[in-house]
């Protein structure tokens, strides 16, 4: 088994925590298993696989039409190099890494290609759970170009049933969708509320994604979103389970603006998944409510 495989299958890392209403998973954002470490490491990413785990990872087109598994358009100062992501080839990149919260690359989350960094799951064993969320990131006016999508679609070949496709950019998203026969699509309509103000009105807002539904499988939505939904007495969440559309909340950590009292508003609101870079502590939290 390679270095940066799971050596250790009896993690207590968690991936999901009873809520009232039936488990809720806990996604690990930027494959990340507690809030300090490196994002995209490698070794979670098969920990996760084989546990059954929500993961995400962001990417980004290059300047050769190549997927890298980044979340900034810059490289620095979140890595070890330099540059605009959209006009570097994705071979300018190779020997760099991921920094921690300490600033200390870490060299288990070196800079990769989606094809490269998800290679190794086509020969471990994956839990029946686990699914794999690509995040697209796109430049404002900008659209995926033909050749990324094929080089994603190559990237995820035989592991379409545990992929979701999830964006701010609907239509993007639906492209990869496509050219992923069996994987689901995710919609973050949060970009759209940053934009149109009115949508912060919860009834808006599901309109807006009612609209935006064929094919829909998740609605990603801000924590704050639906605790403010809940407050107004509006039950967004369960509206959007009515039209076959579950919900992930993001992305929720432990500090000062998460309180017991909105962890209860969140799982009482039915939500299905809880995006977070710290699961073990959330888990904790949620338990002891």
């Amino acid at each position: 088994m390679a270095a940066f495989e799971v050596s250790n299958r009896t993690s207590n890392t968690p991936v999901a925590v009873e809520g009232p209403y039936g488990p809720v998973r806990l996604k690990w954002h930027k494959l990340r298993t507690h809030l300090a470490e490196a994002p995209f490491k490698r070794s979670n990413l098969a920990l996760g696989w084989q546990l059954g785990a929500s993961l995400e990872v962001d990417i980004l087109a290059t300047a050769d039409d190549r997927l890298a598994v980044l979340h900034d358009p810059t490289l620095g100062p979140s890595t070890t190099g330099r540059g605009r992501v959209p006009r570097m080839p994705i071979a300018s990149m190779r020997g760099l890494f991921h920094r921690g919260a300490n600033g200390a690359p870490d060299h288990d989350a070196p800079v990769l290609s989606l094809a490269e960094l998800v290679a190794p799951l086509q020969r471990l064993p994956r839990a029946p759970s686990a699914n794999l969320q690509l995040d697209l990131k796109l430049l404002e006016g900008h659209t995926l170009a033909d050749s990324a999508v094929a080089d994603a679609a190559a990237a995820v070949a035989g592991l379409a049933d545990a992929i979701v496709v999830g964006s701010h950019h609907l239509e993007d998203a639906r492209r990869l969708v496509a050219a992923i026969p069996g994987a689901r699509l995710g919609y973050d309509p949060m970009l759209a509320v940053s934009r149109q103000p009115g949508l912060r009105d919860p009834q808006r807002l599901l309109r807006h994604i009612e609209r935006r539904r064929k094919g829909v499988n998740i609605a990603y939505l801000r924590f704050d979103a639906i605790i403010a939904a809940e407050t107004q007495g509006f039950p967004l969440v369960a509206r959007l389970l009515d039209l076959g559309i579950e919900t992930d909340a993001w992305t929720v950590n432990p500090g000062w603006d998460i309180s017991d009292a909105s962890l209860r508003t969140l799982v009482e609101a039915k939500v299905r998944q809880i995006t977070t870079d710290a699961p073990t502590e959330l888990f904790r939290l949620i338990r002891a409510l």
